[in-house]
């Protein structure tokens, strides 16, 4: 008895260094995956912080929503760790019906002034550290944020 065990036990030494070597590769990728995903998410996060601070900016009042390059800039110094990025400022006016007007000559019939807004858009090209099969690389990860001026 005690001696089909030893056999047993020797015809199974390298199973477990096989097996490693099999799934290695496999956990290796699963890891990788991981972290681009962790990386990217980071970036979407940063980009969208970031997006929101600029448009904070120009939502201050009427003058700083005019001030679309003031609103791009502070959009790319909060994102800064994450290297070059791109800020887009822009603004817009409706009425409270919904319809869009013009925010220096437009005027809502019964409601008066029209509600302004802000939006400043970020981007950025992130690259993973791998090449996955059917997404582009690099890959461009964009966010806006929207603020109505007070």
């Amino acid at each position: 008895m005690r001696n089909q065990a030893m056999r047993a036990r020797k015809s199974n030494r390298g199973n477990a260094a096989v097996e490693l070597a099999l799934t290695a590769p496999l956990l290796l990728l699963l890891l990788v995956g991981a972290a681009d995903f962790g990386r990217v998410f980071y970036h979407a996060v940063t980009l969208a912080n970031a997006a929101a601070t600029g448009a904070f900016y120009g939502a201050q009042n009427n003058v700083l929503s005019g001030h679309f390059q003031d609103a791009e800039q502070v959009a790319k110094n909060d994102a800064k760790d994450l290297g070059t990025i791109t800020a887009q400022g822009g603004r817009f006016c409706d009425c409270p019906n919904g319809t869009k007007v013009d925010c220096v000559t437009g005027s809502c019939p019964s409601y008066g002034a029209p509600r302004v807004y802000v939006s400043v858009k970020t981007s950025e090209s992130f690259s993973p550290l791998v090449k996955y099969p059917a997404i582009p690389n690099p890959v461009t990860v964009g966010r806006t944020a929207y603020m109505r001026v007070q």
